[in-house]
């Protein structure tokens, strides 16, 4: 039986790799999404620990997800609407959230600073999320819960460190208006 857990865990991690691109309706060269249409959300994910950097998203009105290998600075467009971090990781499992999940608000035309992401925050930065590895049953064919908290998840706010070396990289988006919707657990 050991050999067949690792055997499905092997080839669910392969199927997160393989999903760890950014997909290209959400770049922002996108044919699909714009300032017309969406919003850019812009974020830093620097200390991602041992639990890697897949982000996923997902919309809380549609309940369409979204999600890639987000890595340092990052920025993707996303339709306007209510948004929560419904799980993450990939290299020791994937989580979700053990309480409340991270939420953010994304507002069409507008760069959305989401925050600096931090696991497992250092005493002097304050907790603002719990999350856990996910337990989804045998074969994974049951309902995924949490049982236990193996992160604490802090969001910092460098909203102007961050936006200004987007917009360096990115001066064709000067235009659009920056607001904060750093992510909480509101």
């Amino acid at each position: 039986m050991l050999k067949l857990r690792q055997l499905l865990a092997l080839c669910f991690v392969g199927l997160l790799a393989g999903c760890a691109s950014m997909p290209d309706d959400m770049k922002l060269d996108s044919k699909v999404y714009s300032a017309h249409n969406a919003g850019l959300v812009v974020g830093t994910f620097i200390q991602q620990g041992a639990y890697g950097t897949w982000l996923g998203f997902r919309d809380i009105n549609t309940g369409k997800t979204y999600g890639w290998g987000a890595k340092d600075y990052y920025s993707a467009w996303l339709p306007a609407g209510e948004y929560e971090v419904f799980r993450m990781g990939a290299r020791r499992g994937v989580m979700g959230a053990y309480s409340k999940p991270l939420r953010f608000t994304v507002k069409q035309g507008e760069i959305n600073y989401l925050g600096e992401m931090v696991y497992d925050c250092p005493p002097s930065l304050q907790t603002s999320a719990l999350y856990g590895v996910m337990s989804c049953g045998l074969l994974a064919l049951g309902e995924c819960t949490v049982p236990s908290p193996t992160e604490r998840i802090c969001v910092v706010d460098r909203q102007e460190q961050a936006t200004r070396i987007f917009l360096k990289q990115n001066p064709e988006y000067s235009n659009l208006p920056v607001r904060g919707s750093v992510m909480s657990t509101r």
